[in-house]
């Protein structure tokens, strides 16, 4: 994302997170196949902070191409308390990278289903999930 005029605010051994607070975009990408749920939480909650402290972002995009497994309970978490919880903060725009495997997009669109049903009507509303074949692609989106 740096040669997009993204600034790295931080990174470890799963993730590279960046912001442009004029684009008001803040991104992840994950590095490794498989993130240990306690290392997606600790990430994701650095994140949360980051757009807490700031106030503008309005749009986040996730890179999970690295990935090679697909884990229920992060997805969970991050469906349900992470993005619910951003949304405080303006965050609705979610645009992603999926691994190029056919098992691994199909898995994200069956558990996604169920867990779109439980945000409140109105929520759901506002909130805006696409998914991009390149981070690039997410970037130019709008």
């Amino acid at each position: 994302m740096e040669e997009f005029g993204f600034t790295k605010i931080f990174e470890n051994e799963q993730a590279v997170c960046y912001a442009d607070e004029d684009q008001k975009t803040i991104g992840c990408i994950l590095k490794v196949e498989y993130v240990p749920i306690k290392k997606f939480k600790e990430t994701f909650n650095a994140l949360a902070d980051e757009v807490k402290e700031a106030g503008t972002f309005d749009k986040f995009i996730f890179d999970k191409s690295a990935l090679r497994t697909f884990h229920q309970p992060s997805m969970k978490w991050y469906f349900t308390e992470w993005k619910q919880e951003l949304m405080e903060y303006g965050l609705y725009k979610h645009f992603k990278i999926l691994p190029d495997i056919a098992w691994f997009k199909k898995s994200v669109e069956v558990a996604r289903k169920p867990l779109e049903k439980k945000f409140p009507k109105e929520v759901a509303r506002k909130l805006r999930i696409e998914y991009y074949e390149s981070v690039a692609d997410a970037i130019k989106a709008d």
